[in-house]
This record gives C-alpha cells, sequence and structure tokens, in this order.
C-alpha cells in the first residue's frame, strides 16, 4: 500500500510538470494493481462508481451513465488514464470528485438533464473537456482551474460564465448554444486549429486580452470582443450575426485564408490599421449601418476574391495592390467606382470577372486571363452607366486588318517561340 501511494505520488508529480508546461499529457500509462484497471467498464450503480472511487490510479475507459443516481461520488481518485465519460444520469443532481487531478483522456459528460453541481476542485489537467446538454448546470466546478488541455468543448448547458479554463494553448476552444453565458473572460494565448464563439446568449462580453495566434476563428451572436494583442489568422475569421457596433483588432498583420463580415445589425465601424493581406476571399455584405469599409489602410494584397455589398458612402483600400480574384461591390450609397475601376485598368485585379455599381453608375468587365499573365489572347467587355456602350480585344498584339502588321505581329510571336523552345 505504501508502494502504491508512493508511485501514484510521483505520477501526479510527473503530470504536474506536464500542466505547469501547459502542455499535452505525454506520461506514459502507469501500470497498477487489477482491481485498478478498466476496459470500457460501464458504472450503473453507486457500487460500482465505488470500485473507481477505491483507486488513487486508475487505468482504463470508465462510463457511468443510467437511472440509478442521485449523486455520483468519486471521491479518492485522483488520475484517471483513459476517457471519463458521465452520460446519461438523468436522475443525478451531483457529480463530486474532489480529489482528481487528471484525466489523460477525454472528461465528457453529456445529457445530464437535472445535474446542477460539479465538483472538480483540484482538476487541472484533461486531453479533452466536453460538456454538453446540461440545462441544469450553472459552473463549471473547476475550482483550482485547468492549466493543461488540448480540447475544450463547451455546449448546450446552462453555464453563466466560462471560469476555470486557464490553458494558454488549446488545439480547439469552441463554445456554442449555452443560452445563459454573459461573459467568457479567458488568459488564452494560442488556439491551434479553432476558436469558435456562437450561439450564446445574445448579450455575451468575450474577452481574449492574450490571445496573439489563432488558426480558425469564428463569432456569431456576441455583445462585443476584445483581442488587442492578436497578430495572426492563420486560416480564416468570420465574424457573423453579431450585436458588435465596432471590429476592432488594431495589431491583426495577416489573415491566411478568408475574411467574412456580414449581417451584424449593429456594426458601424471596422479598424483593422495594420492588415496587409487576406490570402482568400473578403466579404463585406449585409451590414445595415455600416457605411464605410475605410478600416484597411494598410490592405495590399487579396489572394481571392472580393464580395462587397450595402449602403457604403466611404470606403477605399488605399494600399491595395493585387486581387487575386474577381471583384464585385454593390452600393446603394453615396460610394463611387472610380477608384475600384482604376483598380481594374491597371491590372491590379486579376480575376476574371469585375463589376462595381455606385453613385454615378456602374461599370463592369470580364475576360479570359491564362494563369493571370500580361500575355495570351483574352477578351473583354465594358459598360458604364453614362451610357451603353461595349467592346471587344485581342490584347495578343492589337490585330488590325493591315496585312503587313499582323504578318510583323505573328512574326514576333515565331521569335519568342523559337527564343524559349
Amino acid at each position: 500500500m505504501q508502494f502504491k501511494n508512493v508511485f501514484t505520488t510521483a505520477a501526479l508529480a510527473g503530470l504536474a510538470l506536464a500542466a505547469d508546461n501547459n502542455s499535452t499529457l505525454t506520461t506514459a500509462t502507469p501500470s497498477v494493481a487489477s482491481a485498478c484497471t478498466f476496459s470500457d467498464f460501464t458504472a450503473t450503480n453507486s457500487a460500482q462508481v465505488a470500485q473507481v472511487s477505491a483507486c488513487a490510479t486508475a487505468v482504463g475507459d470508465i462510463t457511468i451513465q443510467g437511472t440509478a443516481f442521485g449523486g455520483i461520488d468519486l471521491t479518492g481518485v485522483q488520475a484517471i488514464y483513459g476517457n471519463l465519460t458521465v452520460q446519461n444520469a438523468t436522475l443525478a443532481v451531483t457529480l463530486n470528485a474532489p480529489t482528481l487531478q487528471i484525466v489523460s483522456g477525454t472528461l465528457e459528460l453529456i445529457a445530464n438533464t437535472i445535474l446542477a453541481t460539479v465538483n472538480f476542485a483540484q482538476l487541472t489537467t484533461v486531453d479533452t473537456l466536453h460538456y454538453n446538454a446540461l440545462p441544469a448546470l450553472e459552473e463549471t466546478g473547476l475550482t483550482t482551474g485547468l492549466t493543461s488541455a488540448n480540447s475544450v468543448i463547451i455546449e448546450d448547458t446552462g453555464l453563466t460564465s466560462l471560469q476555470g479554463i486557464n490553458v494558454y494553448k488549446l488545439a480547439t476552444f469552441n463554445v456554442n448554444n449555452n443560452g445563459d453565458i454573459e461573459s467568457i473572460d479567458s488568459g488564452l494565448e494560442s488556439v491551434t486549429s479553432l476558436l469558435s464563439i456562437s450561439y450564446n446568449a445574445e448579450k455575451v462580453d468575450v474577452v481574449l486580452d492574450k490571445l496573439t495566434s489563432v488558426n480558425n476563428l469564428n463569432l456569431q451572436q456576441v455583445n462585443s470582443f476584445s483581442a488587442p494583442n492578436l497578430t495572426s489568422i492563420n486560416g480564416s475569421l468570420s465574424v457573423a450575426s453579431t450585436s458588435l457596433d465596432t471590429i476592432e483588432l488594431t495589431e491583426l498583420k495577416s489573415i491566411g485564408n478568408s475574411l467574412t463580415i456580414s449581417k451584424n445589425d449593429d456594426l458601424d465601424q471596422l479598424d483593422f490599421p495594420v492588415l496587409s493581406s487576406v490570402g482568400g476571399a473578403l466579404q463585406i455584405s449585409d451590414n445595415p449601418l455600416l457605411e464605410s469599409f475605410q478600416g484597411f489602410p494598410n490592405l495590399t494584397q487579396i489572394g481571392g476574391s472580393v464580395n462587397i455589398n450595402g449602403t457604403f458612402n466611404n470606403g477605399t483600400f488605399p494600399a491595395l495592390t493585387k486581387v487575386a480574384g474577381g471583384f464585385t461591390l454593390k452600393t446603394d450609397g453615396e460610394l463611387s467606382c472610380s477608384e475600384f475601376q482604376q483598380l481594374n485598368q491597371n491590372g491590379d485585379i486579376k480575376g476574371d470577372k469585375y463589376y462595381c455599381s455606385g453613385a454615378g453608375g456602374a461599370s463592369s468587365s470580364s475576360s479570359h486571363k491564362s494563369g493571370n499573365s500580361d500575355s495570351g489572347s483574352s477578351t473583354a467587355s465594358g459598360s458604364s452607366a453614362s451610357g451603353s456602350s461595349t467592346s471587344s480585344s485581342t490584347k495578343a498584339g492589337d490585330a488590325s486588318s493591315n496585312s503587313g502588321k499582323l504578318a510583323a505581329v505573328v512574326a514576333g510571336f515565331a521569335a519568342v517561340g523559337a527564343a524559349i523552345f
């Protein structure tokens, strides 16, 4: 027994070191007595739960479920090397695990419909924390707070705030459909896969003041969002159906994929002062109070298409030199198309289609561009509100009816071909 306690203490010390480093659990699974080795073990009554709590260290996947519980007591177990799932315990009101410090796999609480109190007083380390369908649960029960985890998913609960998530690096942080959460305040610094906050309480305030990098960021139905130190988004940024009046990311320098800002009824200001590149498409649409998109003074490159529509009186991309895809802008405000028409005429818009409709009329063109090259054959057609005119041209050499000039052009291309091949 003394040996067992010494072994458990050493194992927990190793895991505490992993937690201090805020990294995913890497300690090897220990050997334990056969009574504490569980293979897909399912507990459906309190006596079977007691078999788990009798082990300071339990190895294996453990599921607790059924209607035999008013309360679930796991006092005594300190570490579970495997998954711990409490699901469909529909009469359980409390879950008490005050000594549990580590779950090496997934800790899941799912569909426990009247579970109101959870006690994870010492829990610091999990691989994945997943709360789902817990309408009566108002607090996470994470008194000490998680310091090491890979993913945190909180969905469809009665939580009023999200406390005890003290991990600074996660692969996934997904908080959705929690109708009573009014604040999310986390010390997260990095999210390597997905950070998604969506369809929680209508007035939820999100504070991520230490966040510096994220792969994909999705915001839906949030009231405020603060990430003053966010410098890079490697994937996509989507802000849709929120109550935000301002989207302000003052340190964001690059977005690796697309940027979507749509259906934000209160939005009236954009502020991306140092953003220089969007790797994919840029879409700004259906934001009824947004009259200007002048918040991109240093945006130089857009790697996909541009699609902007709304009632805009102002809007410009003063540093923009390249749009890899097409360009569509539709506004019934005072904004004219002159600047964007000039971008198209300069060849800065590389996509096949350009269309702009604003104050003073509409302009459009379409062309077949081979690899966005300046050479080769393409056709273009344009129209404007000042008159209905169309034109077509062959850019390979402005061919004319003069056969001598045509022969000279053909000879020139032949010479180039000979030089290449």
